[in-house]
């Protein structure tokens, strides 16, 4: 009967080692579905990309649905990571240096940009959708208004239209369709959603 490993080796304890492998099955499967799509994680492939056998797959995921959850969970904190701090409401921050902050992390990194805009459109990942919208509603609307039932749903509309908008000008974008220098599309997009957002007229 094989034991778990508990003691430390080199100085790492059982738990870092553990979590570092599952950190690099994670990373190997974003890279997998970023590059080739979801369609394409498999215990042994992810295995083979990572550098670990199966066994390590299964120490940290029980399917590959779970892996998936994880792969979507790396990309939203990847994109909250590089976006947080141009946020509104932050030192510096804005609406237009939060938008050209998730410009730049979805057109500088064309994984990024397939694991929360195509991958999680349709097939294995697509049931995790519902987070990348909940995470920019929570992002987009002020706290005091989150318990606030009519403010929550037509926050979440509105991130709805500016997903659906965005996702689509950022693939045009990487097919070469719009032609837009950076700082250009970072306008549009900006009086895009400004308009979107915008309340109804009377």
């Amino acid at each position: 009967m094989n034991r778990p490993v508990t003691r430390p080796f080199r100085g790492v304890s059982a738990s870092e080692r553990q979590q570092n492998r599952r950190q690099r099955l994670v990373e190997a499967a974003f890279d997998l579905a970023g590059t080739r799509g979801a369609a394409s994680l498999g215990v042994g492939e992810v295995c083979a990309v990572a550098g670990l056998t199966k066994r390590y797959f299964y120490e940290s995921f029980e399917s590959i649905d779970q892996l998936g959850a994880a792969v979507v969970d790396h990309a939203i904190d990847l994109m909250v990571e590089l976006t947080e701090p141009f946020q509104p409401g932050t030192p510096g921050g804005s609406v237009h240096a939060g938008i050209k902050a998730f410009i730049d992390a979805l057109l500088d990194d064309r994984r990024l940009a397939r694991v929360l805009i195509t991958e999680t459109q349709a097939g294995s990942l697509s049931r995790f959708r519902g987070r990348i919208v909940e995470v920019a509603v929570a992002s987009l609307l002020p706290v005091d208004q989150l318990a606030d039932t009519e403010s929550l749903d037509n926050r979440r509309l509105i991130a709805y239209a500016q997903i659906g908008a965005f996702g689509e000008i950022c693939l045009a974008w990487h097919q070469g369709v719009v032609a837009l220098e950076r700082n250009e599309l970072v306008d549009r997009v900006v009086d895009l959603f400004a308009r979107i957002a915008a309340p109804p007229s009377a």
